[in-house]
């Protein structure tokens, strides 16, 4: 067992019947909601948005353009200097 699952053993063992309930409340909302962030959570409800239940996945490669004199990045990091 990792050392913060043996942490959070120890201190629950400590806790009363009452604390422990909340801890465990709290435990299940995390796994409830996930790691979505309070602005997705947010947008979800929002019907502009459609917010993909499966999470981010992957992106597909893409071959780059070639283009003509100084990129756009170069000119960028030229700039903050």
């Amino acid at each position: 067992m990792s050392t913060i699952k043996e942490s959070l053993q120890n201190t629950i063992d400590r806790l009363n019947d009452e604390e422990a309930r909340q801890v465990l409340e709290f435990a299940q909302i995390l796994r409830r909601e996930g790691s979505a962030s309070s602005t997705v959570r947010r947008l979800a409800g929002d019907p502009a948005f459609e917010i993909p239940s499966y999470g981010p996945g992957v992106f597909r490669m893409v071959q780059p353009i070639t283009g003509r004199g100084v990129s756009a990045s170069e000119l960028l990091v030229e700039d903050r200097r």
